[in-house]
């Protein structure tokens, strides 16, 4: 995981032409995407040979000294040398990859450790990695945007499932570090530098990248988030997304439970919030796990939560203004304990006088002791457009 820093970005992401060898494993028919990048740095560990049609993978492969009329079925069985063939049997070799012992090892290797103003609390548990991986439902058909690459483990596992990756790091170190483990997965493009350009929108090369991948994925393709995201980002890269073009289809992250909750926070809460109005206006919100700090390493000092996000793009495409919208649902919980007519009257300063509030206020039948965090989605969606309208007949 990373965290925003003053770090200028040094590799742009590429192109995504062409394709990588077929997967002949897959049940799907439809081959990955490759993605441009050098890989001469990267090593690949020299136990380990890449399959080819002569070798018929058997470095992976034990020989067996019995006479063939006392080999198995198994042993005459036809040798799987496809691409995913030999990550599997690679990954089967390296062992548990995402525990304590190993990151630390693997850092500590490298001269490394977990750097704390980048957020880095790595997931130690590699079966709730796998179900970050697992919730997103991947198919050859998608492309995933992972946040804070990290060592590459959640990479790996998507990338046996994904069309395609963008994954983006902050540490220098850190993505030296992947692009080893990753070598192998040219579909798999990573990129180094901060995913913001600040804090209220993403760097504009970041989405142009996913623009041009998004376009060569076959038809029907779907564009998602899925990482175990940094807390101190997690709040600006999710409703920044929410905004782009095109925005994700899927958003599985792993971010901080408070934060989690107040993502599916209902009226009337202490949760609820500008938040809360904003992702459930345009997406279907669950918490798919909770996970105590023991999962993580270094242990962070709150709970986090696995999250997942479906957009509805009709709910989203019914918003007539979407910035407008956000802005102005934020403005209306800047002062969450204050009546809903003065905030309005705040927010709307110079734009709207406080008879034009008032007949608005009136005519959706929001009473002087109205408060916006006890207003519904629907009601709030209402008042915001009701007050654009009145806006632009005062405009002109």
């Amino acid at each position: 995981m990373n965290a925003p820093d003053d770090v200028p970005p040094t590799d742009d992401p590429a192109d995504v032409p062409g394709s990588p060898r077929a997967d002949e494993s897959s049940a799907e028919s439809i081959e990955p995407i490759r993605l441009d990048r050098d890989r001469s740095r990267h090593r690949r560990p020299a136990s380990i040979t890449r399959p080819t049609s002569s070798t018929a993978s058997e470095p992976l492969k034990s020989k067996s000294k019995q006479p063939a009329s006392k080999r198995s079925v198994v042993d005459d069985a036809p040798v799987d040398t496809s691409h995913a063939a030999y990550i599997r049997a690679k990954r089967a070799q390296q062992g548990p990859r995402q525990t304590v012992s190993y990151l630390s090892e693997r850092l500590a290797s490298a001269g490394l450790r977990p750097v704390s103003k980048y957020g880095q609390n790595f997931l130690v548990d590699l079966n709730l990695v796998e179900l970050i991986a697992r919730s997103a439902e991947l198919t050859k058909r998608d492309l995933v945007l992972e946040i804070g690459t990290g060592v590459g483990s959640l990479t790996a596992i998507m990338a046996e499932q994904a069309g395609a990756i963008l994954t983006v790091e902050i540490d220098k170190n850190l993505h030296q570090l992947a692009g080893e483990e990753l070598a192998d997965y040219p579909h798999v493009k990573l990129i180094q530098g901060d995913a913001l350009r600040n804090k209220n929108s993403l760097r504009s090369d970041i989405m142009e990248s996913v623009r041009d991948a998004k376009a060569r994925l076959p038809e029907g393709g779907r564009f998602m988030l899925v990482a175990n995201l940094p807390y101190n980002v997690a709040t600006p890269i999710i409703s920044n997304l929410l905004h782009e073009t095109p925005p994700p289809d899927r958003i599985v992250v792993t971010i901080q439970k408070e934060l989690a909750e107040r993502m599916i926070a209902s009226p009337g809460t202490k949760d609820y919030g500008a938040l809360s109005v904003w992702v459930q206006s345009i997406c279907h919100a669950e918490i798919v796990r909770v996970l105590s700090p023991g999962v993580f390493w270094p242990r962070p000092k709150v709970e986090s939560a696995i999250i997942r996000l479906d957009l509805d793009h009709a709910r989203r495409e019914a918003i007539p203004d979407l910035v407008y919208f956000h802005q102005t649902v934020r403005s209306l919980f800047f002062h969450r304990r204050k009546f809903l007519r003065s905030v309005v009257i705040s927010a709307f300063k110079g734009r709207l006088d406080k008879s034009a509030v008032d007949e608005v206020l009136a005519s959706l039948g929001h009473g002087e002791n109205a408060r916006a965090e006890e207003l519904d989605l629907q009601q709030i969606e209402t008042l915001v457009e009701t007050l654009r309208q009145a806006e632009m007949a005062a405009e002109g």
